[in-house]
């Protein structure tokens, strides 16, 4: 009775779990075929090695000539196929106008993931990259770089300094607590208003062609336009590449989803899967959102109102039948208090309205109780929700 077919190197490579020390143990066990044993090696030898001239984000064109030649390979039963392969692959790479991303981690991902465990704290910080610790006290707060990143303005009353370098980029951090905001104007002018509970990680100042950032949490984004220098945004589930446009991102890390609303111009976003060879790109045009399934490492598109998303920057929310729990969640965050809901009936009441945040935690959910019917007490510090 003949035995379950073998894998082939493109069908290896495009596993979801793919590494270097599965395909060895494999190639130990005797699982899969030594010829695609070193088709794979020598595939993926040549993408890592590769890696490093890469840009953030690679052309449409790039990652179609892979695939094709990946599937023409499939189709051969040649015991040289692995060295074609590695030679269609550098031909498309370098006659491409594009570049191709393999997972690849960033200089300033790289910075960001080293601050995992910096300590939440009560007050608004600017991390400077030395270690010096800027704090600010403000609910509210306003940051501004000027154009060589060395002078930082702080709501006009405080100033800090810092060196930069011309070759090497500086990074600095912004951390914002639950229950407070701050907007901050980077070295080039682009502007970005941070909600409560996010972190940003930045260049003093942008030391290449290209501009990149990164953010966790919630953020608007009205990004100067600088022609041939396009503006990235990395998150931890997808990259944006921008040129110029206004959009929303929320991608805080207890959220089931993370997403983008686009309001003006146009963005491009690609999905950091755990693909070697298979990425989920999308383009966004004005009055979408697109939402990041964290499961599938998929994106669903919906046509929205952008204003709806980027409201909180102005101090107002607009929901229109949003579910009770959604709502406490987003409203939590921002006044840094905890709101429970004890009844799962209640959670999927629904509210449409606005909401002025400028009123007290007490005054909000006063607008939603006129048509939603429940009513709260404050037990240790965090407000309880009951049906009446």
């Amino acid at each position: 009775m003949p035995g379950k077919p073998k894998k082939r190197a493109e069908e290896l490579l495009a596993e979801e779990k793919f590494s270097e020390e599965l395909l060895s143990q494999n190639a130990k066990d005797g699982n899969i075929d030594e010829n695609e044993i070193r088709i794979a090696r020598n595939i993926y030898s040549f993408l890592r090695s590769s890696r490093s001239s890469l840009i953030n984000l690679e052309k449409e064109q790039t990652k179609n000539q892979i695939r094709s030649s990946v599937r023409k390979l499939s189709t051969k039963r040649l015991f040289v196929r692995w060295s074609v392969a590695a030679t269609i692959l550098l031909a498309a790479i370098v006659t491409s106008v594009g570049y191709l991303r393999i997972n690849s981690t960033t200089e300033i991902v790289s910075f960001a993931q080293t601050l995992n465990q910096v300590k939440a704290e009560n007050h608004t910080r600017i991390i400077l990259q030395n270690g010096e610790e800027v704090r600010i006290e403000k609910t509210q707060s306003q940051i501004r770089y000027d154009a060589k990143g060395e002078n930082i303005l702080i709501d006009s009353d405080q100033k800090v300094v810092q060196k930069t370098n011309s070759t090497k980029a500086v990074f600095n951090t912004v951390i914002v607590p639950y229950g407070k905001r701050t907007q901050i104007t980077l070295s080039e002018g682009t502007k970005i208003w941070l909600n409560s509970g996010s972190k940003l990680v930045y260049p003093a100042v942008f030391t290449e062609n290209k501009r990149e950032v990164y953010i966790e949490g919630e953020a608007v984004f009205d990004v100067t336009h600088l022609k041939d220098r396009p503006f990235f945004v990395s998150t931890t589930d997808f990259d944006i590449k921008v040129l110029g446009t206004v959009f929303n991102v929320s991608a805080y890390s207890d959220d089931k989803y993370s997403s983008t609303v686009l309001q003006k111009g146009k963005i491009e976003l690609i999905c950091r899967g755990a693909s070697v060879l298979s990425h989920e790109k999308l383009d966004i045009s004005p009055g979408v959102m697109a939402v990041f399934d964290r499961n599938q490492k998929t994106f669903e598109q919906r046509q929205v109102d952008p204003q709806k998303y980027l409201s909180w920057r102005e101090g107002y929310l607009t929901f229109n039948s949003e579910k009770l729990e959604n709502i406490l969640k987003i409203l939590g965050r921002y006044y840094n208090t905890e709101m429970v809901i004890t009844d799962h009936q209640l959670k999927n009441e629904t509210f449409s309205g606005y909401l002025d945040l400028k009123n007290s935690p007490e005054e909000v959910l006063s607008v939603i109780n006129e048509t939603t019917s429940f009513s709260w007490s404050v037990d240790d510090e965090k407000i309880v929700i009951n049906p009446k």
